[in-house]
């Protein structure tokens, strides 16, 4: 079981450390079902049940009084409601306030500035028995990476605001021979990143991968700190006017996918990139294939 990808302060994610729990649980639970003694499992069952229960009433009886509290617990109540690890507790109990469709289109409002940053958006098809279908649209077809990176996107903000959703399933989606060697990707937060000024760009290590985030028309953008063309590391380059020129002069424009504007042919390869508050996180998977980045080390 993969533990969860620990943040720039050595502590993991609130909602990271609350699914590891959820999962153990889980484990659990699928353990006790295995249990030979009948009523020792039928015992435990209802235990858990009943602890559950008891928990959830506590938890429904506290957003009430808060809710009651005037303006001041309003405002309580809808931070609560829209704080990760609350909202975990609040559908595993089923209070949450906010329906699941709602909760959905809600999710990819919030990525879709960084999808359309990518050159691509995505859309909801069919939302029918807890069920949804998407769509990506308008992937930079030069960048066989594009499309992985926009369904990682995707995948992270689904599951992070709708863990009740019964399963979803993306057109669009890279082949499996690509999915595979971004697989099992983890979020990682980029601590430098969060306070970087307009036109700057800086050096990031996650998943043993080195990074280059760059911050473009208020935005902020990852890709993996390599030039296509002579292999160069990008951070030693230049970014201005949202075009990254590494140091041999190859210019790749950050804002439409890391195409190049002067080859069509040569791209960056771009890495999920989402901005939850004040934090910044990327996904990698872990390396890729035995690929080294040593180059960029003994350049820098």
């Amino acid at each position: 079981m993969n533990e969860p990808a620990p943040s720039a302060n050595g502590h993991a994610a609130p909602i990271d450390d609350m699914n590891r729990h959820g999962r153990r649980i889980q484990e659990l639970m699928e353990e006790i079902e295995s249990l030979p003694d009948t009523p020792a499992r039928t015992l435990v069952n209802e235990c858990m049940t009943s602890l559950l229960g008891f928990y959830g009433q506590g938890l429904e009886r506290m957003l009430q009084i808060v809710k009651r509290s005037g303006i001041g617990g309003k405002q309580v109540y809808d931070e609560l409601i829209q704080d990760r690890v609350v909202s975990g507790l609040l559908l595993i109990h089923g209070l949450h306030p906010v329906d699941l469709g709602t909760r959905l289109r809600t999710a990819l409002e919030k990525i879709r500035p960084y999808m359309q940053s990518h050159g691509g958006n995505v859309e909801l098809l069919s939302l029918e028995a807890d069920f949804a279908r998407l769509r990506l649209q308008g992937a930079c077809k030069t960048c066989p990476s594009s499309a992985v990176t926009l369904e990682l996107a995707v995948r992270h903000a689904i599951e992070e605001a709708c863990p009740d959703l019964a399963g979803f399933e993306v057109e669009g989606a890279a082949a499996p021979a690509e999915a595979e060697v971004h697989a099992a990707p983890e979020w990682t937060d980029i601590e430098e990143a969060r306070h970087l000024q307009e036109g700057a760009l800086i050096r990031a290590a996650a998943m043993g991968t080195q990074l280059i985030v760059c911050k473009s028309a208020g935005k902020l953008y990852a890709y993996r700190d390599r030039c296509p063309a002579c292999n160069l590391p990008l951070h030693l380059g230049t970014l201005e006017a949202g075009l990254l020129a590494c140091r041999a002069g190859h210019r790749f424009s950050i804002r439409n996918a890391g195409v190049s504007p002067d080859d069509s042919r040569l791209f960056l390869e771009p890495v999920p990139l989402v901005q939850n508050g004040g934090t910044v996180q990327v996904a990698l998977a872990s390396e890729r294939n035995g690929e080294t980045e040593a180059l960029a080390e003994t350049t820098a």
